[in-house]
């Protein structure tokens, strides 16, 4: 379904797939609660909820030492968009290269 979707440092990171991907799940545009001048901003992130444990379709945050990244959990796995593009993975992969992980949900 998201093969087609492409990495762009530039024009289409993991916060635009994030978007995207919870539009196409929930039918839901979050765009005006997470982009700041057309990119993701940590400080927007206060307009969402945190939660403790994921459940379906929770923003899931993940940080190391001046990097970010986004995701969506489905179906007990993280959907996110990576240089090599769209992945869902186990949760324990993702995390390998972030400190910290935190969730989010809808206000």
């Amino acid at each position: 379904m998201w093969d087609s979707v492409k990495y762009d440092a530039d024009k289409y990171c993991c916060e635009h797939f994030l978007i995207d991907a919870y539009r196409h799940y929930t039918g839901i545009d979050i765009s005006n609660k997470l982009l700041t001048s057309g990119f993701f901003s940590a400080l927007n992130l206060r307009q969402f909820v945190p939660v403790v444990e994921p459940s379906q379709h929770t923003i899931v945050l993940f940080r190391d030492k001046g990097k970010a990244h986004v995701g969506l959990w489905i179906d007990g796995r993280v959907l996110h968009l990576e240089q090599q593009g769209v992945v869902w993975q186990m949760l324990d992969i993702v995390k390998r290269n972030f400190e910290r992980v935190t969730y989010y949900g809808i206000a």
